[in-house]
């Protein structure tokens, strides 16, 4: 064997390109003719090497082994002989049934290589095409190679979160998703999983209409009550290139990083239905009318109900949602029960699944009932903290006073009044509780005198209660407390998306591709939602990640031999699946076998 440049040219062009082939020469008769063993694009040795390279691959075929070879000719033999077996495996293929086949093979030329990850993949997949995604991109007029380059990009954010370039690396060399999908991705090129994403973006709203009516259909969902919230993701990079990108605060705490807010309409089950990304600084009461106004369908009559936070609750979107016909509930943005109004006697426990009771009270008002509610475990928690913050506020009160009475402490009264008010800034929360007055003589500050003057009040605020808001007026306690609690369910989404999908960090510098980024993980969160819910049916409660990690050594893999003739047998297959694995493909009505034992043997030419 020996390796051949050949140059080439594209029919209707002038363009050249040059490729290499791995050729073998053999006498047939009187004539001589060179078969292609293998095309080659990349060879990754100097051309002085080439030779023993050709001589390498040609002994791994046979099952020989070369002695004195240097590493990197043996590596790059070993890439080569996989890409050799890979190849000629899919053109000459035979199923093997019930049939037994016996060969006579040399036992120490058996070697598994190609080994790739099944199980995570296959369960998504599944799902992939349970939920139609399949249909909607054919829809939109996607050849079947885009259809599998979108299968990629949604199902790699499912089973191994990275970025484009991580996803790229993934679909190479670790994932037997192409496999499932009956292609290849081993020549996938760099660009293609940025170019899928930004064509599934440019049709985000139709997808996400037509995923809301396939979840509606597939799993009989009632609509009746819709979650909302906003959560923000931090960018890396100076994003200047994004006009939406802003410095605000961050719930992750980085307020060194511009930031994109997400905001997500979803259903008690937590089925997503919108999606939109948003300024990075903006003001959550600004965002609920257009959320709404998509999806509301104007033959739709049924009664929906609409639970918010308190960053969402201002008085105007309430106003709206009840000249919009919908019902709401939220927490209340202040306190409208006055302490005095309540009664001990009145107060009804809300079981707490297993936990501390909830103790409340429900209030009528013409439009609204009220439900003040109090939790002893809450008020544990904000009692400590309560106690933290103000013995922190104290004790820095008292470095200014100490300042003041030593040598070269600053004294000047503006100067102290400047200290106090930012005090009084980072502790906010409890500062306005207390009286300060700075003692001056001339110019100087003397002494700070602090007190709690409003202790009543600030027990109050931490009492571990807070109040509900609902236009319904015929709901128990007990019922207003459970609705409002479906909450967990958009912060279970957000935390999902957060820690098990990569939404955050965001790397990208261009704005469409950065929504493009967070719209690949809401479509991913919809397949990992759908399973855990069909899990959840069948008693099994495990986080994706979780599911992804029992699933990881779930393998298709090939096993080559020689037999006696000195033909490669190659044995694609997958392991036997553990009884873990069968457990969860039972409970989603899985075959545990995929993809059927392929046998190919492979002749030299």
């Amino acid at each position: 064997m020996y390796i051949r440049k050949v140059i080439k040219q594209n029919k209707g062009s002038s363009q050249k390109y040059t490729e290499y082939r791995l050729v073998r020469s053999q006498r047939v008769g009187k004539k001589v003719s060179q078969h292609t063993i293998i095309t080659m694009q990349d060879i990754k040795l100097p051309k002085h090497q080439w030779m023993d390279l050709a001589v390498a691959i040609e002994a791994r075929i046979r099952g020989q082994q070369v002695l004195f070879i240097e590493p990197n000719v043996q590596k790059e033999a070993e890439r080569w002989y996989n890409t050799f077996v890979n190849t000629k495996a899919r053109k000459s293929v035979v199923i093997i049934g019930e049939k037994k086949d016996y060969e006579n093979i040399s036992i120490s030329s058996v070697a598994n290589h190609h080994p790739r990850t099944i199980g995570a993949e296959y369960i998504a997949l599944n799902m992939f095409l349970e939920l139609g995604f399949e249909d909607i991109f054919r829809s939109l007029g996607f050849p079947q190679n885009q259809i599998d380059e979108a299968a990629l990009s949604i199902i790699g954010r499912v089973v191994e979160p990275g970025s484009e370039n991580a996803t790229f690396t993934w679909a190479r060399n670790q994932t037997g998703l192409d496999t499932l999908l009956n292609t290849d991705f081993s020549k996938l090129s760099h660009n293609a999983l940025y170019r899928i994403t930004d064509t599934i973006y440019k049709n985000k709203e139709y997808i996400e209409q037509q995923l809301r009516q396939k979840e509606c259909t597939i799993f009989n969902l009632k609509e009746s009550i819709i979650l909302y919230d906003l959560t923000n993701t931090y960018l890396e990079g100076m994003a200047k290139g994004i006009p939406k990108a802003r410095f605000g605060y961050s719930k992750e705490k980085r307020y060194d990083c511009r930031l994109l807010t997400l905001g997500l309409v979803i259903d008690e089950l937590g089925f997503p239905k919108r999606s939109k990304v948003m300024e990075g600084s903006i003001s959550e009461c600004k965002t609920l009318k257009q959320m709404l106004t998509y999806l509301k369908d104007p033959q739709e009559t049924k009664p929906i109900t609409v639970v918010i936070d308190a960053g969402i609750s201002s008085e105007e979107n309430l106003q709206y949602l009840r000249e919009h016909g919908y019902d709401y509930i939220c927490v209340a943005r202040n306190k409208p029960i006055d302490y005095e109004q309540l009664d001990a006697s009145q107060f009804v426990a809300i079981p707490n699944k297993g936990k501390t009771d909830i103790y409340s009270q429900i209030f009528k008002t013409e439009k609204e009932s009220i439900l003040y509610c109090q939790s002893a475990k809450m008020e544990e928690k904000e009692k400590a903290i309560q106690e933290k913050f103000c013995s922190r506020f104290e004790a820095e009160l008292e470095k200014i006073n100490n300042s003041l009475t030593t040598k070269h402490g600053k004294r000047k009264y503006s100067y102290v009044q400047e200290r106090v008010i930012r005090l009084k800034e980072r502790f906010k929360s409890v500062s306005a509780f207390y009286t300060i007055n700075i003692l001056q003589d001339d110019d100087k500050a003397t002494e700070i005198i602090y007190n709690c003057e409003f202790q009543d009040e600030l027990d109050v605020k931490y009492s571990g209660s807070y109040c509900l808001r609902t236009s319904h007026l015929n709901l128990s306690n007990d019922e207003i407390w459970s609705i409002y609690m479906m909450l967990n369910a958009i912060e279970s989404a957000f935390r999902t998306m957060k820690s098990e999908l990569q939404l955050r960090p965001v790397r990208h510098q261009k704005e469409k591709r950065v929504e493009a980024h967070l719209f690949i993980t809401v479509l991913a969160y919809h397949i990992v939602n759908a399973i855990r819910y069909r899990l959840k049916e069948n008693g099994i409660n495990s986080s994706w990640n979780t599911i992804r990690k029992i699933m990881r050594n779930h393998l298709i893999i090939q096993t080559s031999m020689q037999n006696k003739k000195g033909d490669t047998i190659t044995i694609l297959n997958i392991t036997i699946p553990e009884d873990i694995h069968l457990e969860i493909y039972e409970a989603l009505n899985l075959n545990p076998n995929p993809i059927p034992r392929k046998v190919s043997k492979l002749k030299l030419v």
